[in-house]
């Protein structure tokens, strides 16, 4: 099985929940979860949940985010299994970056 350290960005600007990592075939340790508010103007929140098959958990839920702030949703790392799924949920529809740091096996 080989390790290959990997990140994954993605701009959330809807308030529907959205998949910003999903699809490992083996296992993988999320290492860091970084999501900032880009807005100029308004100040946002986010929620960040570990989905299992359909039933979603959350990692954190509903963290204030101020105006151009980053805020950092991991404090230690998460393992993943094949199925496993991270989606981000931001309370506007105003830019979130959001920055996953993982380590996969495959």
């Amino acid at each position: 099985m080989p390790d290959t350290f990997k990140n994954y960005a993605t701009t959330v600007g809807v308030t529907a929940s959205t998949s910003i990592y999903a699809g490992i075939t083996g296992t993988a340790i999320v290492n860091a979860i970084h999501v900032s508010n880009t807005n100029t103007t308004l100040a946002n929140s986010v929620s960040v949940q570990l989905f299992k098959g359909l039933t979603g958990y959350y990692i954190v839920r509903a963290a204030a985010l101020p105006i151009q702030t980053t805020y950092q949703a991991l404090d230690a790392p998460i393992p993943l299994n094949t199925g496993d799924t991270l989606k981000v949920t931001a309370g506007l529809t105003a830019g979130i970056d959001v920055i996953v740091s993982v380590l996969e096996s495959t």
